[in-house]
């Protein structure tokens, strides 16, 4: 489809113009240059800073990277480095590609393609054209999505100290200890594990293209300001009611990549229309997230199936809960229903069990997946999950001591549960617990009439206190 780009539909008068006569062709020649594609445009102009400023004949790498990927140069090096080895032009010349070749590799990128393609086109951009890919260079095209999505954050720039252990769970999990991988392989295991993780990439990419003509003047181009963030934002307690560091925001921004979008919950924000052109409206879908909400941590709020189930139930909403044991090992279960006991896996569609350390991997995903009782008898008693009842995945034993993951026994070292909902969802939870906590507090209330009173053994109490009379009221 990205061929079609570079077709310009000629008036049926042009047509019969180029046989009839050659007076109408400089007419013909204005048409055409009134009809330039943007990439045309961006390509001419990128030609023309190359040669003012590096007296280079064509697109140069370094204009490329100076005027659109200023903030981003090593995203910028790659890019043009893969249009360079993409064109049949001279291979010797990798500083600089022809107009014509710009417009026909920008206009391939910014065609509508399916998912897989798109990760494989960017794995082999990383991999240097070539049908293999190493583990730095997987490591680098993930460490500048991650850069991306934080530079981008709603509440401003953010930073997490747990990013390099989180990429190296990745980069382990999808190597497995070998140092060089197929790009295919690589590809699909992306597309099985975290398919969303190429995306921001590739959007951020298409906006720059997408808007450099008109970014480009005599200074380079700033910052774009919007673009789609499927990083969920964090809800953020004061410093004094938090004594526990709580979930590291890169193992919220690589979740993100993977879970279903019933997690992600995105609020479309609307934008200005000369934002993206109107062709590339559908492909930028410039949003942010909703907040996760923190429903119970077991550091702050103690460990303990009651505890578990004071904070927890009755909130309706998709959750993800974070199990984490010893040895540093740590499980995310996304939950799409309300949790409950049943002596029944329930869940639907869009549960998934994912490993965070020390590989990142899905582990199961599907219907029917969660189990929890404590209270049935004749049944397991804990949280189990697995598509297999007999022989589940995880399994969490009901004094919430002890984990078993594929047979291995962990210590259970801490429990955090997130609200994936509304606010409304958090705020009808609460407003449950205030209905069931004032319930409680008028049944220890007992009215006595008078009568019961006189010889109620609570007044012979008080009086023996010191009080003989007691108003009737």
């Amino acid at each position: 489809m990205g061929n079609n780009h570079g077709i310009h539909h000629v008036h049926p008068k042009s047509q019969m113009s180029r046989s009839n006569s050659k007076v109408d062709l400089p007419n013909k020649t204005v048409t055409h240059n009134e009809q330039l594609t943007p990439m045309e445009k961006l390509g001419k102009l990128l030609a023309q800073k190359s040669l003012q400023e590096d007296s280079i004949n064509g697109v140069g790498g370094a204009v490329f990277i100076r005027y659109l990927f200023q903030h981003y140069p090593e995203i910028g090096s790659r890019l043009f480095s893969y249009f360079s080895s993409s064109s049949s032009e001279n291979p010797a010349l990798s500083h600089v590609i022809s107009v014509a070749n710009f417009k026909k590799q920008t206009e391939k990128l910014l065609s509508i393609m399916s998912d897989d393609q798109l990760v494989q086109m960017y794995v082999t951009v990383y991999a240097d054209g070539k049908d293999e890919i190493t583990q730095d260079q997987f490591h680098e095209l993930v460490y500048a999505v991650y850069k991306l999505a934080m530079d981008h954050y709603p509440e401003g720039p953010q930073s997490c100290r747990y990013i390099f252990p989180t990429l190296r769970a990745l980069v382990d999990s999808a190597f497995h200890k070998k140092s060089v991988l197929k790009t295919t392989y690589l590809s699909n295991w992306i597309m099985q594990n975290c398919p969303r993780l190429i995306m921001l990439l590739h959007r951020y990419i298409v906006h720059i293209l997408s808007t450099g003509f008109r970014s480009i003047s005599e200074k380079p181009q700033t910052e774009p300001s919007e673009l789609e963030l499927t990083t969920p934002v964090l809800e953020k307690a004061p410093s004094f009611e938090i004594r526990q560091p709580l979930l590291p925001v890169s193992h919220v921004w690589l979740l993100a990549t993977t879970l279903p979008q019933l997690y992600i919950q995105p609020t479309t924000h609307h934008t200005s229309p000369c934002t993206a052109p109107t062709f590339l409206s559908k492909i930028l879908d410039l949003s942010c997230p909703s907040h996760w909400t923190l429903l119970y941590n077991s550091n702050e709020h103690g460990i303990g199936a009651n505890r578990f189930f004071h904070h927890v139930l009755g909130y309706r909403g998709p959750t993800v809960t974070f199990i984490r044991g010893n040895d540093d090992v740590e499980f995310c279960l996304a939950v799409t229903d309300e949790w409950r006991e049943s002596h029944l896996f329930w869940g639907k569609e869009d549960c998934m069990l994912v490993q965070i350390l020390p590989t990142y991997k899905v582990i199961e995903r599907g219907d029917k997946l969660v189990f929890l009782n404590t209270t049935i008898r004749g049944y397991p008693h804990g949280i189990r999950v697995g598509k297999d009842p007999r022989n589940p995945s995880l399994t969490l034993d009901s004094g919430f001591n002890q984990i078993v993951f594929c047979g291995i026994p962990y210590t259970l070292a801490n429990i955090e549960v997130w609200g994936c909902s509304s606010p409304k969802s958090r705020e009808m939870q609460l407003q449950i617990k205030d209905w069931e906590v004032k319930q409680v507090e008028s049944q220890r209330k007992v009215k006595i009439t008078s009568t019961d009173w006189l010889d109620h053994p609570d007044r012979y109490l008080l009086e023996l206190a010191g009080r003989p009379s007691y108003a009737t009221s």
